[in-house]
């Protein structure tokens, strides 16, 4: 049965995708917005589909929403209560308060710093990679937590509830704590800048990517999304393996090769001349051998080696064009929903 404890829960995801619905629409016409505005429609969609999750995930224990709500809520009480609300209370008192300080102008000085460092490529090759590695973690997260809760499934059990569903609830709590905290945080600083506290400021200044990230998400948000539209228990776990390794270790590995091994460019396909061959076939090869790696590990009864190869290769087919033709919708969006989708229309079809 859902709770209201559920419903609050849920709430908090749909406000945070209608909030980003809000900005993307008012900031449709905004020349930065053209290349990520659908995804961010998609990203919005997404949250909406989290909140509905969450009141369909965890309704036959009553412990976890209530563990949930409480995470959820600290958090925001945390962010929002004691860092954000007393700037919106001091700009309402004083209209002058932080007038002289504008996002506009912390981007430029972002970008000026970012150009003028005496190893720009290699800094950001460095700040490249170390983003890599976090996409490394949430895959193993996600392995790790699945299979974590299915050696200890008998115990879960005696909770109350199914391996799957805790699962997810650890999914959630990780998932929300970086939603709640990022996201808004996001917005924040697209629109409000002046209402963050002076550690954000300090963390944008050292995490944010000047180039792709100035004016949207940060790009772990539509990995995570994603992916974690892959958890439901009606999808086959190696659905949401399927596309977190093309989102998160294929997709890092082509970066990683691209950048500091690439050396011909793409300046005759595709549409950023910027990409190399070597990044291309780096992610070509690691989106087959993962997939195929994937059901020799977590096999399919229906599949047959030569089903597994044919899957194999069309992930990797599907991976190269998203990498060389995805423009209006993120490839981070893409990089997980396309091989995901494949996926699991495989396994029906060939279930039948």
């Amino acid at each position: 049965m859902i709770t209201l404890v559920d419903w609050i829960n849920a709430f908090f995801f749909w406000v945070i995708g209608i909030l980003l619905f809000i900005h993307t629409i008012q900031r449709w016409n905004f020349p930065p917005k053209k290349t990520v505005r659908y995804s961010e429609l998609i990203q919005g969609m997404l949250f909406l589909l989290m909140g509905f999750y969450i009141l369909t995930l965890f309704s036959q224990n009553s412990l976890f929403p209530r563990i949930l709500f409480g995470i959820y809520l600290s958090l925001i009480i945390f962010f929002l209560g004691l860092n954000v609300f007393p700037n919106v209370i001091r700009k309402w008192l004083n209209p002058s308060f932080r007038q002289e300080i504008s996002y506009e102008s912390f981007l430029t000085n972002l970008r000026q710093k970012y150009d003028q460092q005496e190893h720009a490529v290699k800094a950001d090759r460095v700040k490249d990679f170390s983003r890599k590695i976090l996409h490394f973690f949430q895959f193993a997260g996600l392995l790790l937590t699945h299979e974590i809760t299915q050696h200890f499934e008998s115990e879960i059990i005696s909770l109350g509830i199914s391996a799957i569903g805790f699962r997810n609830f650890i999914y959630f709590i990780v998932a929300g704590l970086f939603w709640i905290m990022m996201v808004i945080g996001d917005l924040l600083r697209m629109d409000h800048w002046e209402f963050l506290p002076k550690w954000g400021w300090k963390w944008y200044e050292k995490s944010l990517e000047p180039t792709r990230e100035s004016w949207t998400l940060n790009a772990a948000t539509p990995i995570l999304l994603a992916n974690l539209t892959w958890i439901h228990p009606i999808v086959p776990f190696q659905v949401l393996l399927s596309a977190a390794w093309v989102s998160c270790i294929a997709d890092a590995f082509a970066s990683i090769i691209g950048k500091n091994f690439g050396t011909h460019h793409l300046d005759k396909i595709g549409i950023d001349s910027k990409k190399t061959y070597e990044g291309l076939i780096a992610g070509i090869v690691s989106t087959f051998l993962g997939i195929w790696l994937i059901f020799v590990l977590y096999p399919v009864s229906s599949f047959s080696l030569l089903i597994i190869f044919g899957l194999a290769l069309v992930n990797s087919i599907a991976f190269a064009f998203i990498d060389l033709y995805s423009r209006n919708v993120s490839d981070n969006l893409l990089n997980s929903l396309m091989p995901g989708s494949l996926t699991w229309l495989s396994i029906f079809l060939f279930s039948l």
